[in-house]
Formats: structure tokens, sequence, C-alpha cells
């Protein structure tokens, strides 16, 4: 069974350089969200997913949002971390999908836009 690999959105160095901006917006803005909905009670998260997906306009069915226990984010504000990436990177190459020493964690992800990064956990 392969580990678990790290949820994480995207952004390439090519969008980050271009939009240095919208990239520290998009971070901030996410990071926010994570820790709100990490410290806000749990009734208060569910019932603003609800206000939120009703109020699109989609018809869609929100029961299953009952069902909602966490973000899955176990970093404050979406914080990323080595070890994050440091088992699936093993796994990898125990697997021999890359060669050991092919990628290196810091070349993978940077907390540099996180405003959390700099707050104890």
């Amino acid at each position: 069974m392969a580990p678990l690999v790290p949820a994480v959105y995207v952004l390439t160095d090519k969008f980050i350089k271009a939009n240095p901006n919208a990239s520290r917006k998009f971070v901030e803005a996410t990071a926010k969200a994570i820790e709100w909905a990490r410290i806000t009670p749990r009734d208060e998260v569910v019932a603003r997913y609800e206000k939120i997906i009703n109020a699109r306009g989609r018809k869609e069915d929100t029961s299953t949002v009952k069902f909602w226990k966490s973000t899955g984010v176990a970093g404050k504000g979406g914080l990323i971390s080595d070890k994050e990436f440091d088992t699936w990177i093993h796994w990898l190459e125990n697997e021999g999908v890359l060669k050991e020493g092919q990628l290196k964690i810091k070349d993978l992800y940077t907390n540099e836009f996180n405003p959390f990064v700099n707050e104890k956990k």
C-alpha cells in the first residue's frame, strides 16, 4: 500500500513569477480558510459550508456536509513540512520509480507565501 500523498495545491514557478501577487493572495486566503476551519466549532463550519453550497444556486446536495470532521490538513494554516513528502519520496525510491536522491524535498514545496510560516504550531 502506498503512503498518503500530501494534499497540496500546485502553482508552477512560471505562474508564481508571472503572478506573484495573485500567488500570495491565493495562498494567504487558502491558509486563512484552513485555519478558520481548524479553530471554529464544527457546527459553525458545517453551517457555513451548507450556506456556501446553497448560495451557489446549483441545486447541489448538502446531505454529506453533515459528515464533515476536518479539513484533513495537519499543519497550522496548511503549512507543509518535509515529512509530508519524505515518506512518499522514500517509497518511490524503494519501488524504483525514482533514483535515490533524484528529488530534493526543498525543491518540491515552499511555505514562502503562507502567512502562518513564522508562527509556532
